[in-house]
């Protein structure tokens, strides 16, 4: 090797530098800094008037993202509540009243928060209200108490959170603002949001649950402008059938082929419709009830209107005014 400095030699090799930029930095021609830099990583030169056999190194592969299974008995029918989008801490808290009367009077063999159960404000790469972003602990907080409070209203029920965008804002800015943070146990999701604690089963942002084979259940990151067309783009992005969240509004999409029929719905929020960062938006409150019998599923989807809903005969919310 050339009479330099080889420790600074090293150090812009092994980070990365281009090697006319090392050969630049020490005087070199390009073709001596590209043979010196073979020597530092220990790669065998083949010829005086031959180029250094240069290791090939594959790119980077991203983690797979791996469905989670669930298999319902196969002996009974059983019932899935799914509900999504409550964005603690802000949550629509009377609805979110009715929808627990409403869990405790039916007693789901699964409870499913489909994503964005925390909204976390904080963390959000939009302008915020400089009033709201002070408070993460808090909003965490909401949200623990919440899944504490269904865990004690279903107490039999297999509870499932699946991470939304929201969730997954966490790890982004860990990524990108403090990666060195990114793995501590503290900062888990699953002590962060009291799911350990309450016995909640949890799936991560875009994995998506699979009942008995047939029926995904997914946060999703495609929104569209009306009901139901969210639902048609997500059948043509996963096919089979399945349920989302992330577009705040309720729809349903059919597509019959040569292979069998199929459906995807929409599953509402049950967030606050008047959020300070947007104006009337055309989201729509609710969830679904839904119901498998081995390869067989039933959807009953449940729409709130103006703080009342109506299933199996009964009000929720209240006579309306005369």
């Amino acid at each position: 090797m050339a009479d330099y400095d080889v420790a600074k030699f090293k150090k812009m090799v092994l980070r990365g530098d281009k090697p006319q930029d090392i050969a630049k930095e020490f005087g070199l021609s390009a073709r001596s800094s590209v043979y010196d830099r073979a020597r530092v990583l220990g790669i065998p030169i083949v010829g005086r008037n031959k180029k250094p056999e240069m290791p090939s190194i594959p790119a980077p592969q991203q983690k797979a993202r791996v469905m989670t299974k669930l298999t319902t008995d196969w002996g009974k029918m059983e019932t899935a509540v799914i509900y999504n989008d409550t964005h603690n801490p802000y949550h629509d808290k009377v609805i979110m009243a009715l929808f627990e009367q409403f869990i405790t009077d039916l007693q789901p063999d699964y409870l499913i928060h489909n994503g964005d159960a925390n909204d976390f404000y904080p963390l959000s790469k939009f302008d915020k209200n400089p009033e709201r972003i002070s408070n993460l602990q808090g909003d965490l907080d909401s949200t623990s108490a919440m899944f504490g409070r269904h865990r004690k209203l279903v107490p039999n029920a297999r509870s499932i959170e699946i991470d939304g965008n929201h969730e997954d804002r966490l790890r982004r800015f860990l990524w990108s603002i403090a990666p060195e943070l990114a793995n501590l146990r503290c900062l888990d999701l699953n002590k962060l949001l009291g799911l350990e604690e309450n016995e909640i089963s949890h799936v991560g942002y875009e994995e998506g649950l699979l009942i008995n084979g047939i029926f995904l259940v997914i946060h999703g990151n495609i929104a569209s402008i009306h009901s139901g067309y969210t639902a048609k783009r997500m059948y043509e992005k996963h096919g089979g059938c399945g349920m989302c969240g992330h577009c705040h509004r309720g729809g349903s999409f059919y597509k019959r082929d040569r292979f069998g029929t199929w459906g995807w719905w929409e599953n509402f929020c049950m967030c606050d419709l008047d959020p300070d960062y947007t104006q009337n938006p055309n989201w729509t409150q609710g969830f679904s009830v839904v119901h498998f019998k081995k390869k067989r599923f039933w959807v009953e989807q449940v729409p709130i209107i103006n703080g009342k809903f109506i299933y199996g005969g009964k009000l929720y919310g209240g006579e309306d005014d005369k």
